[in-house]
């Protein structure tokens, strides 16, 4: 019969052990509409985080969602947290969805007569119509139906995306994140974290000590390298396309191979060093990189020294990069993860460095 070693047991638990301070809060729809935006600009109080913005629902899944709550079935809590300025200095003390995208995305959608019910089991009467086609007193009601939320505070980003894994899938993606936060993998994933440890990388892309600890630039290096070779067969679930990629590799890695893409980022780095101002930064005093503009200005720099290595010996006017509108509005932090979003942000930086 196995033993098992209690004392690790313990060790293991407490190690591992978060202390999750909650409150719970009721917002009525109306309120929640009001705080929320898909497209905020940075400014919303309420928002969905880069990492899960995919719109997985339906519009029957939609639909029937609304149906409940209009006929008044319960629904379960929506889980938020507060963000520390530590982490994301543009999201400081807003509100980021761990559990409850979907349904968030929906009310919003209904509300706002994007969504036009299909499909509902129990409300037939209601059959293609939106938000605007209700009587004037069941949308007072509606705009008053209470959402029951639990935010949690002092929570970081690595047990946020934790929570998310576990609500979301009941841990069966875990294997894979593991892979991807570096607790597994051969020898490709020992290469990538030999190149977060590059000095001009760190000073590249600040960041704050809980996301280096959780290996958030190995994070980025896998980014880096799986839109480069692959940018083109993204299909919108950045889990997805990442987990594929790292597991494809794992299996090819080979010490010629790593010669090759060691080069590649070496010079990309040294690229943006000395072209780019704020490095991967949207600013001098910025203290974070967003991972949107890291891969737009990192890939596409890269494609741009790949057609014309020439572009290494140059000095290239990249002002466009904190001035340029169009780029900038690329680079918010509520920007899809659309297959046609990612090729244009990438190709834009490329197209710019090629003139």
């Amino acid at each position: 019969m196995r033993t098992f070693n209690h004392e690790l047991i313990e060790q293991q638990i407490k190690t591992n052990q978060k202390d999750f301070d909650f409150d719970i809060r009721e917002y009525t729809v109306d309120f929640l509409v009001q705080q929320f935006d898909p497209n905020p600009n940075g400014n919303s109080d309420i928002f969905i985080p880069e990492y899960q913005r995919d719109d997985v629902w339906n519009q029957e899944q939609k639909s029937l969602f609304i149906e409940s709550l209009l006929i008044g079935l319960p629904i379960p809590y929506i889980f938020v947290a507060d963000v520390d300025e530590t982490e994301e200095s543009d999201a400081d003390g807003r509100i980021e969805i761990i559990d409850g995208s979907q349904r968030t995305r929906t009310i919003y959608q209904f509300r706002t007569d994007n969504l036009i019910l299909k499909g509902l089991e129990r409300l037939p009467a209601l059959e293609g119509a939106k938000y605007s086609d209700l009587p004037p007193a069941r949308q007072r009601r509606f705009n008053r139906t209470s959402i029951r939320l639990i935010e949690l505070k002092d929570i970081n980003e690595d047990g946020r995306r934790l929570m998310i894994d576990r609500l979301n899938s009941g841990g069966t993606q875990l294997k894979k994140k593991k892979k991807r936060l570096g607790t597994e993998g051969g020898e490709f994933i020992k290469f990538l974290h030999k190149l977060a440890e590059n000095e001009l990388f760190k000073e590249l892309t600040p960041m704050s000590k809980t996301k280096v600890s959780r290996r958030e630039r190995t994070e980025y290096v896998l980014r880096f390298f799986a839109y480069l070779e692959n940018y083109l067969n993204f299909d919108k679930s950045v889990r997805n396309f990442l987990n594929d990629y790292l597991d494809e590799k794992s299996k090819s890695f080979s010490r010629s191979e790593s010669k090759r893409l060691a080069l590649i980022f070496n010079n990309m780095l040294k690229f943006i060093h000395f072209n780019f101002p704020n490095g991967f930064r949207k600013s001098p005093g910025s203290k974070v990189v967003s991972r949107i503009r890291f891969e737009a200005t990192a890939v596409g720099a890269a494609l741009a020294l790949e057609e014309n290595p020439e572009l290494l010996k140059k000095n290239i006017d990249t002002e466009w990069a904190y001035e340029d509108l169009e780029f900038l509005n690329m680079m918010r932090s509520d920007a899809s993860n659309s297959k046609p979003k990612v090729k244009a942000r990438i190709e834009f930086v490329q197209n710019k460095l090629l003139g």
